[in-house]
């Protein structure tokens, strides 16, 4: 029945990505044609990235299909990194486009070119609305669970503010005639993709480098175990997470004196309190002996 309900809530995903997909390469290409058509760096920034956005809907839809692999052979924790790695090219990408853009608007600041207004706010407008219906229906989908799909959820949020910037720079630019304020507009596009794209970067590096998941308190993890009547301490503790939301954890766990066969229920009742309290859900113990007395409290 979990496993039911698993695989449900796992189609429901793919169908929210699949459709914010299409309707993001749909606002790609208007975003570029606008921006071609009216001259204006602003939607062509806003454009580049939407681009980024499809980008990261297209590999979260593939990695999704890919982490639903069985592990086998070499692959004995499966695929489940696929969606980190498609999460480190997505924030690559980004500060690539990032540093284009502000080195186009520099170009444009010291060379201004005419810009079409109207067309820019029109168009701005209509992607800022479609930008705020994929992250609103992404955010529906359970973005904050999976950190490819919530790098993609972040995209699209900083996509609508870029949106919101060029639609400011359309409208002055209609009213006021003052062309700076579509490269400025950009720049301000380019700061939000840096923002969005550090974070993206962090995190999966993090991940990478088998550092313990965001938010976890390792010290009151490790005194949660020894606080456990049948144990004295805890070392070589590690926590790491080997795709989103699959937590591991290994540990040596010194044991107070107890039959062999009470061992067992020791690591069950360890795996039940890390699972519920701190959400790991796989664990792995190495049991010590105390050796005649505990050693008191050296978790490592």
């Amino acid at each position: 029945m979990q496993h039911a309900e698993h695989m449900s809530s796992a189609a429901e995903g793919d169908r929210f990505l699949t459709a914010a997909f299409a309707l993001a390469t749909a606002l790609l290409v208007f975003e570029a044609a606008g921006g071609i058509t009216a001259h204006s760096l602003g939607l062509l920034g806003d454009s580049a990235h939407m681009l980024t956005d499809v980008l990261a809907l297209g590999a979260s839809l593939f990695s999704a299909s890919l982490a639903r692999r069985p592990a086998h052979g070499r692959w004995s924790y499966g695929f489940s990194r696929a969606g980190i790695l498609a999460a480190l090219f997505n924030a690559s990408t980004l500060l690539l486009v990032s540093g284009a853009i502000v080195v186009e608007a520099v170009t444009r600041v010291l060379h201004p070119v005419p810009v079409q207004g109207t067309i820019v706010w029109v168009v701005a407008l209509i992607g800022l609305v479609g930008n705020l219906f994929i992250a609103l229906r992404l955010e529906g989908g359970h973005s904050h669970e999976n950190l490819n799909v919530r790098s993609a959820w972040l995209h699209v949020v900083s996509d609508a503010a870029a949106s919101a910037a060029v639609l400011l720079a359309g409208v002055t630019i209609a009213l006021t005639g003052w062309r700076l304020a579509d490269p400025l507009a950009s720049m301000v596009v380019s700061l939000l993709i840096v923002r969005f794209a550090w974070h993206i970067l962090r995190e999966t590096v993090t991940i990478l480098m088998e550092g313990a998941p965001r938010g976890l308190d390792i010290g009151a993890l490790c005194g949660a175990i020894e606080a456990d009547r049948a144990v004295c301490s805890c070392h070589h503790l590690h926590v790491w997470t080997i795709g989103s939301g699959e937590t591991a954890l290994s540990a040596h766990l010194v044991l107070r004196e107890m039959p062999l066969a009470d061992t067992g229920e020791v690591i069950a009742r360890m795996g039940a309190l890390l699972r519920e309290r701190f959400g790991v859900a796989h664990c792995t113990f190495q049991v010590e002996s105390a050796d005649g007395g505990c050693r008191g409290k050296d978790c490592d």
